[in-house]
């Protein structure tokens, strides 16, 4: 179902049920008000023929009778009785109609003065009436046509006016409705054009504070979001394409060279030990790919302990130089770290050591005598692990990119690497809610790697 269609519903649901208690309120109102004042004509008719009867001298039964046949204000299917204090029938004004009326019922009138009741569809009146000598009751009854009537015609008028204005609050309620998702109509039709050649499109928010602009808004904002993974996706298949092509070529073409004729044992050992390098750079490519990808993947769950940082960063020494032993790497801790408190973060190790690791690397790999020298700083809230190498430099232009996967700047093509490290350096302190900044110095020819991490919670 269409949320217009629901809306319409809905509306027009709950209108009618408004309208449906206030019309029945209306007439039950109605029913009891002109029943409560046929009743109190019948009372007057009935104390003014007692009146008449018991009070004026010369006035019996028979003029009575005259007297009730001159008068134009009667009742339809009217007839009055009255009874004295033996029961007996006094008066009756209409002889061809007569009411159920017992001993018990008279002695019930006599005990609670007036008494309300009806038979079929006539409604009666009982009263007890006294004077100084006399003690008479008075039973008198009619059936109201004009009040049954009235009622009648308001029932139709009510009925009428409800499916009426019920028709009307359908038609308003779909002309609002639809007036009312319109912006979502147009957000529809507007989504409906984008395709991921065309994803830098927009939705057009008209307003921006109420709900569909707010919805509008959002959904603007998811599809920067995927057009900025598109976009990276696209550069890391390219990039990957790239870097895989390379070494495989290279592989392929050691290869054929070697089978081109026969060579010396120490030609095909050197032809070896080159694939072998290839094959070696490849698999550090693939792990490197598999970790970033690890990273990336929100899915996963990650487990975070209190570790000690400096544990952390003596494991990733001793596994980089386990790796290059040409590689050298000085740690220096400041003397004012007093409490092992100031060491401790909430980190997950596995990650935040290949983070170290790689920054560890990096900066000697870019250093022309193979060094990095690691500082780690206890801040107030933070403590800081930086990394600095001297030699290459990061040209002001490349800082903002370093960070992305893949790239690489000018300075560091004959340098072996591919350009990944960095990018899961920063994917793994986003995880821990820490950040990595990078200062390069031309003057001093010197680079800064900051890696900072909160303590734990």
């Amino acid at each position: 179902m269409q949320i217009r269609t629901k809306l319409t519903g809905q509306f027009a649901l709950l209108v009618s049920a408004i309208m449906l208690m206030a019309f029945v309120t209306i007439y039950f109102i109605r029913m009891a008000y002109v029943e409560r004042e046929f009743y109190k004509r019948l009372r007057h008719k009935a104390i003014t023929t007692c009146e008449l009867l018991v009070k004026v001298e010369g006035v019996d039964s028979k003029l009575l009778r005259q007297i009730d046949k001159t008068n134009y204000d009667v009742l339809y299917n009217e007839n009055l009785t009255i009874y004295d204090h033996t029961n007996e029938e006094l008066y009756t004004s209409n002889e061809n109609l007569y009411y159920t009326v017992s001993p018990e019922l008279l002695d019930r009138i006599r005990l609670e003065k007036e008494v309300q009741f009806s038979e079929g569809n006539a409604k009666i009146i009982g009263i007890l009436y006294t004077d100084r000598f006399n003690r008479v009751v008075c039973i008198a009854g009619a059936e109201d046509k004009y009040g049954n009537d009235e009622l009648n015609s308001l029932l139709r008028i009510l009925t009428g006016m409800y499916f009426g204005v019920i028709g009307l609050v359908i038609a308003a309620g779909w002309y609002f409705a639809g007036q009312a998702m319109k912006p979502v109509s147009h957000a529809i039709e507007q989504v409906n054009q984008i395709y991921p050649k065309l994803i830098d499109r927009r939705l057009t928010v008209q307003n921006p504070r109420d709900e569909v602009g707010r919805l509008t808004s959002t959904f603007n904002k998811l599809l920067d979001r995927i057009g900025e993974v598109f976009r990276l996706q696209n550069l890391f298949i390219s990039n990957v394409s790239h870097e895989l092509k390379n070494p495989l070529m290279r592989v392929g073409a050691q290869l054929d060279v070697a089978l081109l004729k026969d060579r010396t044992e120490a030609e095909y050992r050197q032809t070896l030990l080159s694939v072998r390098e290839d094959i070696r750079d490849l698999g550090q490519l693939s792990e490197t790919l598999l970790e970033l990808a690890k990273v990336n993947d929100q899915t996963r769950s990650l487990i975070y302990n209190d570790v000690r940082i400096d544990e952390i960063v003596w494991e990733a020494r001793d596994l980089l130089l386990k790796a290059e032993p040409s590689y050298e790497v000085q740690v220096h801790f400041l003397s004012t770290i007093e409490d092992d408190n100031q060491l401790i973060v909430k980190a997950n190790p596995h990650l935040m050591k290949t983070a170290i690791v790689n920054l560890m690397e990096n900066g000697c790999k870019f250093s022309p005598n193979l060094q990095v020298v690691v500082d780690v700083f206890p801040l107030k809230n933070n403590v800081e692990i930086r990394f600095t190498n001297t030699g290459i430099v990061i040209a002001p232009k490349d800082i903002p990119y370093i960070f992305q996967p893949f790239f690489r700047s000018d300075n560091t093509a004959n340098i072996k690497g591919y350009g990944v490290g960095l990018s899961l350096v920063e994917r793994i302190a986003k995880l821990h809610d820490g950040s990595i900044k990078v200062t390069s110095s031309i003057d001093a020819q010197t680079t800064f790697f900051s890696l900072i991490l909160p303590y734990r919670h």
